[in-house]
């Protein structure tokens, strides 16, 4: 239920600076009661009162108010935002207010708070006040709102003090927190003060009032982060909040932020001042959302508030899942993303389509220490702009080709190889021919094969070259002609490579094809829909391998002479190489029609499909919902929506713990999207996560490993090869059926493939599924 704003009585103030509203059960009785401050703002000194109003119910009713009482030794003739907080600050038993100020002189701004002691039943102050206290490194010089909230983060049994606030500097604005941890009973930070977080993709360039709240709002015992802000447009305002996922002992949100939501019904087309409280106010276990604000007309001003039922996306997770934004960014555009068997994620751009940065040299790499929020900076030899890239048997990722010239573009013979071991490049042997946008296949014996790429301007290299690491080199095979660049290529379980459909621009007249390595014979797969609208197309191994189907989905036409608008298609197809004559089938369009998109593979054998839009590059027709493909029933549901549009030079990886990473855009040059937001499929809203234990991270082809898991029924385990994705496309991902047996204890006996061809040598994630399809977190295992 959600209850009509109300409003606090005998409101005297005209102008106001600030409010405040917090809940607790201020005279004991067992129910709820609600606290609010204001910041009275006549000509002269501010001053700031607060007043009770007891057993607020969750239909908003109060039964009966206390009368203002001041806050002594107010801080501040100007003030830019306030907050209040009640919370038992020494264990004594009595509850004990915090209020907080912004004072806002001509220069710097600055945070104050100080601490009421000992409130009574009637909100009275019976154990005196305590100093105004500093928040240190205050670095505001404009604000336009905050608040502060009392939580014990860190699992001290001693409570740490959350402040935040809006700054508010010419251009938008932007709301950051901060933590300081260990509040004695005066106030005092004895554990010290983290630094300030900013909560990403803030709403507002011009807000009047926001406001905090730290609650439990998913019942898995650690708290989360509610930011709640007034959005002041011309017309009329605004009030909207997010959830900050998880927050950690350092007071970082761990877990990510989940969208704005609206605050129906907003009152005011002025306001002085909003605050958010978070409380369980009909006993259901499921807390209620008050929010506060104070209506600013031209006459005497009105505080109200409101309760409301807190809907966030979790109420639609476990079908549809959930998109959390992270509150750091790539650094980079990551034109190249692909997880290391350390758990890292390798970004690389090299000069990213930047050609100041080409003629400057400044090439850039980053390793994401996923989940945390370090990324280093290794150096980059080379421009590594549109590169191949693929997995050596070891782990270490090899890179070839890159950009050697722009406008118009020639390709580099170089090739690098990334160590996660060490974070580092290494220069091996040059290709014999430049390579611009060619397509990488690791291949059955741990060699990779090259083909395709710009060599100079328009000049496709026709030669393909495979790479061996020992010694280190390259040798040419058999050439299939003049193959479409970062073509969409595929190790079969016979050896052949099948080329797709799909690949960046055109195809050059060739169509999806099988090539056979060994005598360059090629045969084309008939039945592909509109194979003229598969540029930056999304192609899978559908999982399991074992099944050698492939399906190609979405892609776009092809601009020419740069005229006109290039649409994409939402059309589906299927092969099977296990049918007497494979030819592609039509299966279900997806539901958004898609450019730029990227597939990932997902441990319970369905596949995501992320990003992208309706025509090249405009990101007011993106297609900013998942959706999520079954092989089995070979239908398409549609997923939660993302906040962040992926266009051209975007990534996407499935990660260790399930959740896929999404990140970059690049629709024009020196236009870069930073942020990473993260998918969490619905299969992690579903029940507790099995558990598997492997016993060595070492396999042969044909042996077994042994494991333990703690799931008393375990529907598929699976080898999962970890993904390299830029342009749209991911060749390295594929998904290997383990045959298993399990006894009454929980060990597991897993099967390996004994095809190369099937699984080529390298690290992979072993992945067990339980019978709810629910998956565990991913376990390294090399297979050599």
């Amino acid at each position: 239920m959600a209850s009509d704003f109300v409003a606090v009585p005998e409101w005297f103030s005209w102008e106001n600076a600030g409010a405040g509203v917090a809940v607790a059960d201020v005279d004991g009785d067992g129910h709820p009661d609600i606290v609010v401050l204001m910041v009275d703002a006549p000509a002269g000194q501010n001053s700031g009162h607060y007043r009770v109003g007891h057993r607020l119910a969750a239909d908003g009713t109060v039964n009966g108010w206390r009368p203002w009482l001041p806050v002594p030794d107010w801080y501040g003739w100007e003030n830019q935002g306030a907050g209040v907080a009640v919370a038992d600050l020494d264990g004594d038993g009595h509850l004990d207010l915090v209020v907080f100020v912004v004072d806002a002189p001509e220069e710097q701004n600055s945070g104050l708070y100080r601490i009421g002691r000992r409130l009574g039943a009637d909100g009275t102050v019976t154990g005196g006040w305590g100093p105004w206290l500093p928040v240190p490194d205050w670095f505001a010089w404009e604000n336009q709102g905050a608040d502060i909230a009392v939580a014990d983060l860190n699992g001290s049994g001693r409570p740490d003090l959350v402040v935040f606030m809006v700054d508010a500097p010419q251009g938008p604005n932007g709301g950051y927190y901060r933590v300081g941890r260990d509040l004695t009973a005066d106030g005092t930070v004895t554990g010290g003060w983290g630094p300030w977080l900013p909560v990403p993709d803030w709403y507002g360039w011009e807000n009047q009032g926001a406001g905090i709240a730290v609650a439990d709002l998913d019942g898995d015992g650690r708290p989360e982060l509610l930011v709640f802000v007034v959005d002041a447009p011309e017309g009329q305002n605004g009030g909207y909040y997010t959830v900050g996922w998880s927050l950690d002992a350092t007071g970082r949100v761990s877990d990510g932020w989940g969208p704005w939501s609206a605050v129906p019904d907003w009152y005011g087309w002025e306001n002085q001042g909003g605050s958010a409280a978070v409380a369980d106010l009909d006993g259901t276990g499921r807390p209620e959302l008050v929010v506060f604000a104070v209506d600013n007309p031209e006459q005497r001003n009105t505080g109200y508030y409101r309760v409301l039922d807190l809907v966030t996306d979790l109420d639609t997770a476990a079908t549809k899942g959930v998109w959390r934004l992270l509150d750091f960014d790539t650094q980079i555009n990551p034109v190249h993303a692909a997880l290391m068997r350390t758990g890292d994620v390798l970004l690389f751009s090299g000069s990213g389509n930047d050609v100041d940065r080409f003629v400057a040299h400044d090439f850039r790499t980053r390793v994401w220490r996923y989940p945390s929020a370090h990324l280093d900076a290794p150096s980059t030899p080379i421009d590594l702009f549109c590169a191949g890239q693929a997995f050596l048997p070891d782990g270490r990722m090899l890179a070839a080709g890159g950009t050697g010239q722009y406008d118009p573009f020639v390709g580099l013979r170089d090739a690098l190889v990334f160590d996660p071991a060490t974070r580092a490049w290494t220069r091996k042997p040059n290709m014999a021919g430049g390579r611009w946008y060619p397509t990488l296949v690791p291949l059955a014996d741990g060699r990779v094969l090259a083909v395709s790429g710009f060599a100079a301007g328009d000049t496709v290299n026709e030669v393909p070259e495979i790479y061996t690491d020992t010694p280190p080199g390259w040798s040419t095979v058999h050439s299939p002609g003049k193959w479409p660049l970062y073509g969409h290529l595929f190790l079969l379980r016979d050896g052949r490579v099948f080329y797709a459909g799909g690949q960046w621009g055109g195809n050059y007249g060739v169509h999806p094809s099988v090539w056979n390595l060994s005598s360059g014979a090629v045969t084309v797969v008939h039945g592909l829909t509109a194979p003229g609208m598969r540029n930056q197309a999304a192609s899978v191994l559908l999982p399991p391998a074992q099944d050698q189907r492939v399906m190609i989905t979405g892609g776009g036409g092809v601009e020419h002479g740069h005229h006109g608008v290039v649409a994409g298609t939402k059309e589906a197809c299927v092969v099977d190489f296990t049918a007497a004559t494979p030819a592609y089938q039509a299966v279900a369009a997806m539901h958004h029609a898609r450019m730029h998109l990227c597939a990932t593979l997902l441990p319970d054998r369905t596949v995501l499909v992320t990003g992208g839009a309706a025509q090249e590059e405009n990101a007011a027709v993106a297609a900013l919902e998942a959706e999520i493909f079954d092989p089995t029933t070979r239908t398409w549901t549609v997923g939660a929506p993302a906040r962040v549009p992926r266009l051209y030079h975007s990534v996407a990886l499935l990660m260790p713990d399930g959740k896929v990473m999404t990140a970059g855009s690049n629709p024009v040059r020196k236009t870069e999207e930073l942020r990473i937001e993260v998918y969490w499929p619905p299969y992690l809203f579903q029940g507790p996560r099995p558990t598997v234990a492997l016993a060595s991270n070492q396999g042969r082809y044909g042996g077994t490993v042994t494991a333990t898991t703690d799931a008393s029924a375990l529907s598929t385990v699976s080898l999962v090869r970890p993904g390299a994705s830029t342009h749209s496309f991911d060749n390295e991902q594929r998904l290997v059926d383990l045959p298993f047996t399990t006894d009454a204890a929980g060990r597991l006996t897993l099967t390996l493939p004994t095809e190369r061809e099937l699984a080529p040598p390298g690290w992979y994630l072993v992945f067990a599924v339980d019978t709810k399809g629910v998956p565990s977190r991913g376990a390294w295992l090399q297979l050599s």
